[in-house]
């Protein structure tokens, strides 16, 4: 696997899901592509994980999963990335606001 993936990934979710939060969340579009994303990933994820593929192809399933794993870190509970779970939760009485919660999954 490349050792700098799960670093990459944590910190790009983390990038991206500040990003979601200040346009208002995901939407349902969204939400449909990272379903769509992690259909593809059961079918192409070795190129992720092990890289090889096409020219490009590393970087747009990179893309592709950061975005989904974003999307997923709205979802009550939040995403493990990585063995780090990552979750987008109100914070105070503010509920259009949202912190990441960067922990431990186990």
């Amino acid at each position: 696997m490349n050792i700098f993936l799960p670093e990459k990934m944590r910190a790009e979710v983390c990038r991206r899901v500040e990003a979601m939060k200040a346009r208002g969340g995901p939407t349902v579009v969204d939400f449909k592509r990272a379903q769509e994303t992690f259909e593809m990933l059961g079918e192409r994820g070795d190129v992720l994980l092990y890289g090889g593929g096409q020219p490009g192809e590393y970087a747009d399933l990179f893309n592709r999963a950061a975005n989904a794993y974003s999307v997923m870190a709205f979802i009550p509970g939040g995403v493990a990335v990585f063995g780090v779970q990552v979750e987008a939760k109100p914070t105070g009485k503010d509920t259009g606001a949202v912190a990441i919660e960067e922990g431990n999954d186990g």
